[in-house]
């Protein structure tokens, strides 16, 4: 069974580092850091239960699945066989029309023998009519010049009368045996016929039956899938959920000590100034320069800029679904550029979570604090990423490049904006309303 990575921070830790990541004196900011203390808590929690319903479903599932499995091989098992019994009867079905051949052949050289018979008869027929019928035996015998040619006669006609005796009776034979035959024959085709006939519907019933089958396996397996993804995507939440905190902790305490620095950088630029007025000498600053991709935005006024530069091709909004119709909330905007275009983080944060999702393909989660206020900063799709779970990254700091990864149809920057910790698309809001 699937091992969940949920890390909890206990309220217990929290309140004793709070003086280290608060500013002092701050007591309604250590509020407000409880507050989404307690959120992430109770979504966690609430996460935990989800996974072991979903854990119950899945066996479930399994189980059921398993079934239809063994049904499954049951009826394959069985269209094998009738499969098999059809090629036996389809092959002595073409042995009977080959024997239906040789014997209509025979038939004919047959025929052929009982046309001869029957001009023979005819022949013989119209001789004995000509001769008067048994006279002319009569006269053969007593034309007889000895007693052995007598003896020679009589064996003679007695030849030749049984000779017509076994052509008629031969002949009537053959006609029978071979009418009997062909009958047989074909009373035995239709016979095959039938059972052909009897074993392809079979056959048809049993693909019917593993159509359904199959249709209800696939059902199983889409709900089984569907079951095995949504625990992944509690599983990954989870775990995102413990980053998400462990973020903005470091958020915190990225802020504290920047605050830090700047008044020590003012007290030095004091005592800089202090010193430059008494000894009136001035001093030069060198400046460094970059080279900027011209398509990276120019960081702007305000708490977010704008990410990346290109088309918005979608904005923020509920959609219909071309198949099920339902609504689903598309929680972000789009951007539409070339691949390969810079991406950069819309405010100053900590990144929770930079790696590949199945959906958003290459995506950064980035966690800000913007006068005491958390949100959460989405880039998806994006062809590479340049940050890692748990860095700083300052207002306008390339993040990734634009890209087409998981399930996208075209290269394009799809960007959301979370009031509070991240929690799906519940807590998305418009970007519109916080770029300008």
């Amino acid at each position: 069974m699937m091992k969940r990575k949920i890390v909890t921070f206990s309220l217990a830790a929290i309140i004793g580092t709070s003086g280290l990541f608060l500013p002092y004196n701050n007591l309604a900011l250590a509020e407000t850091l409880d507050e989404k203390k307690k959120e992430i808590d109770s979504k966690q929690s609430d996460v935990s239960n989800s996974l072991d319903e979903k854990e119950s479903e899945i066996t479930n599932l399994e189980k059921e699945q398993e079934q239809l499995n063994a049904d499954i091989e049951k009826i394959d098992m069985q269209v094998a066989e009738t499969n098999g019994e059809i090629r036996e009867k389809e092959a002595s079905i073409e042995e009977t029309k080959k024997k239906i051949e040789e014997l209509k052949a025979e038939i004919e050289v047959v025929k052929a023998r009982i046309a001869e018979r029957n001009k023979l008869l005819e022949e013989r027929a119209r001789a004995l009519q000509e001769s008067g019928g048994m006279v002319s035996y009569l006269d053969v015998l007593l034309g007889a010049q000895s007693f052995g040619d007598f003896v020679g006669r009589v064996s003679a006609v007695t030849t030749i009368v049984e000779a017509d005796r076994e052509i008629l009776k031969a002949h009537e034979e053959d006609k029978q045996l071979l009418e009997q035959a062909e009958a047989d024959l074909n009373s035995q085709l239709q016979s095959l016929e039938q059972s052909l006939t009897e074993l392809e519907g079979l056959k048809e019933q049993l693909s019917a039956q593993v159509k359904q089958k199959q249709e209800l396996m696939k059902k199983v397996e889409l709900q089984h899938g569907e079951a095995v993804h949504e625990y992944h995507e509690l599983e990954n939440e989870a775990e995102f959920l413990a980053q998400q905190e462990k973020a903005i902790l470091q958020e915190q305490q990225r802020q504290k000590e920047a605050a830090e620095a700047a008044a020590r950088a003012a007290a030095e630029e004091a005592k800089r100034k202090a010193a430059a007025a008494t000894s009136s000498s001035s001093s030069s600053s060198g400046s460094t320069t970059s080279t900027v991709s011209t398509d990276i935005p120019a960081v702007s006024s305000g708490n977010f800029m704008w990410p990346a530069s290109g088309r918005h091709s979608s904005e923020y909004g509920y959609r219909i679904h071309p198949i099920t119709g339902a609504q689903k909330l598309h929680s972000g905007i789009d951007i539409a550029n070339s691949t390969g275009t810079p991406i950069v983080a819309s405010a100053s944060g900590t990144v929770i979570r930079s790696h590949y999702s199945s959906s958003y393909g290459n995506v950064v989660y980035i966690s800000h604090n913007i006068n005491g206020q958390v949100y959460t900063t989405l880039y998806a799709h994006m062809e590479a990423r340049h940050v890692s779970a748990g860095q700083s990254v300052s207002k306008g700091q390339q993040v990734g490049t634009l890209g087409s990864t998981g399930q996208s149809t075209g290269p394009h920057l799809h960007f959301e904006i979370h009031k509070g910790p991240w929690n799906g698309a519940s807590s998305s809001v418009n970007p519109r309303n916080y770029l300008p």
